[in-house]
């Protein structure tokens, strides 16, 4: 009996199982699959630092340059340097032999010499000419009142002449403008008519190549628009239709051309000429007596002549005499001998200034020598060019689209081989200059703050200018702001639905672009949402990036 009871509930257990079984089979056919929502890759908004930097390449040159001129006229005995050598301040790099420049200096000392007993020999001879030559004077003065007043006398004659010819010039003209005016008012009226004829068709032909070139680009603006289409569409159906646009603008394009030459060919009429009036006619042609006037000019002209000559005559004696010596004179040749004597000091301080040689001025480098040893120098030439290399910079050069962020001031860091520099940005020039391949570009000063030895002056740097720096402020990856026609904008992550943000952005670097408005720290912006769009649902990829549960 107990037997039979234990196999009936076994049966109604296995039974109930069964049931179960079945209806979860059941249940689970009928369950709908959930949808799969995508999953993207997102990027939280966090503060950060952001440092804005611009890159750029130039040339290393030197801020302070001299130019070394000879002080003396010598030869050049040792010359302690090449072009490329640095020097250091206080270096001897030339030293001279100033025997030639010795030997101008006892020149100069017997010039001194021979001008005082030149002087003393022309006062001697000033002192016995000085009678005979104010007598000269005394002559002079007398004859030049009369050559005055007979010059006055030609004068007036002459004008007198001038006058009477200009009086029947004068009134030959007029009779000849009273003759032209009635020639010139007909030629004005043909004028008149023959321009009035030109203006007209002039009016024409504009109006018609006007009306040709309108046709012109309503036709080519048609056929530009079918080759577009044409160009979207792979099928190429529209063809035929291209080339009646292609057809029409070609037709239309030399109508425009012919209206085009033949108002260009259209030439005005020439303005009536009136060469004939008076005030064009040889006045010379006409015929004046003035034979009694001549008569007395030609007397007159010959007295004037002869005053003239004892003039001459009498001055040559009071000026001319090489025995005579005005007080100015013997002045100047005081002066003369006076600079002489300094000539001769001149050379004496020459030699002393020889004798120092050229010694460097600065720490540098010789950037260029026009001499050699054994060269014969004249004073003032130039020698040799030292560049400093305490005082340099780098000259670069940025485009149009980066030199904005330039201001004065800013700190650099330079690159130059192995070294590394700390500069600053202390000029930008106005002006911009194009380049080799014609963009315009601006030209900016880097001064190095620590310069040293392994400083190459006309060598290339690598510079990076610290434009700006923002800390603690939002920022993003730079991939994740995209540019529209309205701004900047993000796709962010809210509610497990993609949004389009619209943001505005301040300084970015390589990697991150600082966020003032629009997003807030903690925010989840997407850098590439792929094939989605703005409205799809998306979760957040696990970090990890392995796929969550759907």
């Amino acid at each position: 009996m107990k037997k039979r009871a234990v196999n009936k509930v076994m049966i109604i257990v296995v039974a109930v199982i069964a049931v179960f079984l079945t209806a979860l089979t059941v249940a689970s056919m009928n369950m709908e699959k959930p949808e799969t929502v995508s999953q993207v890759a997102v990027v939280d908004v966090e503060k950060g630092n952001v440092a804005e930097e611009l890159d750029a390449t130039g040339t290393v040159e030197s801020m302070k340059k001299k130019v070394f001129f000879s002080p003396v006229n010598a030869t050049v005995k040792e010359l302690d340097f090449e072009a490329g050598d640095s020097v250091r301040k206080g270096q001897q790099l030339v030293t001279y032999d100033l025997e030639d420049l010795e030997e101008e200096n006892q020149k100069a000392r017997l010039n001194v010499k021979s001008g005082q007993l030149d002087l003393k020999d022309a006062v001697n001879q000033s002192n016995e000419a000085k009678d005979k030559q104010a007598q000269a004077q005394a002559n002079a003065d007398s004859l030049e009142g009369q050559v005055d007043q007979w010059q006055q006398y030609v004068y007036d004659l002459q004008a007198a002449i001038s006058q009477r010819t200009a009086d029947a010039q004068n009134q030959a003209i007029a009779e000849a403008n009273a003759s032209a005016a009635a020639a010139q008012e007909a030629a004005q009226k043909e004028y008149q008519k023959q321009l009035k004829e030109y203006q007209k068709t002039e009016k024409e032909l504009r109006e018609k190549r006007d009306k040709a070139l309108t046709t012109y680009n309503q036709a080519k603006n048609e056929y530009d628009m079918a080759m577009e289409e044409w160009k979207k569409n792979a099928s190429k159906p529209n063809e035929e239709a291209l080339m009646e646009k292609e057809e029409a603008r070609t037709k239309a394009q030399v109508a425009y051309n012919t209206a085009e030459e033949a108002y260009s060919q259209l030439t005005p009429p020439e303005a009536a000429s009136f060469a004939g009036t008076g005030a064009g006619m040889d006045a010379s042609s006409v015929t004046v007596d003035t034979s009694d006037l001549q008569r007395e000019l030609d007397s007159a002209s010959a007295t004037l002549a002869e005053l003239q000559s004892e003039l001459a005559s009498e001055k040559a004696v009071a000026e001319a005499d090489p025995a005579s010596l005005s007080d100015e004179a013997k002045e100047k040749m005081k002066v003369a001998n006076n600079l002489t004597e300094l000539e001769a000091k001149s050379v004496e301080e020459l030699i002393a200034e020889g004798k120092k040689g050229i010694q460097a001025e600065f720490n540098g480098v010789i950037s260029d020598s026009k001499v050699v040893e054994g060269t014969a120098v004249t004073q003032g030439m130039e020698m040799f060019t030292l560049e400093s290399t305490e005082d340099v910079s780098v000259e670069i050069s940025v485009s149009k689209y980066d030199y904005a962020v330039l201001k004065e001031g800013q700190k650099a860091t330079i690159e130059m081989g192995d070294s590394t520099y700390e500069g600053t940005l202390t000029k930008i020039n106005r002006v911009a200059i194009p380049n080799a391949e014609g963009t315009p570009m601006i030209g900016a000063v880097v001064e190095i703050d620590n310069p040293d030895e392994n400083i190459f002056i006309g060598v290339e740097a690598k510079v990076t200018v610290h434009a700006a720096e923002a800390n603690a402020v939002p920022v993003v990856p730079v991939e994740a702001v995209n540019i529209g026609k309205s701004g900047s904008f993000c796709y962010v992550l809210r509610d497990g639905v993609i949004e389009k943000q619209d943001v505005e952005t301040g300084i970015s670097s390589d990697t991150q672009v600082e966020i003032t408005s629009g997003l807030e720290v903690g925010d989840q912006v997407i850098p590439d949402i792929g094939n989605l769009e703005e409205g799809s649902p998306a979760q957040a990829m696990p970090e990890d990036g392995s796929e969550g549960a759907a």
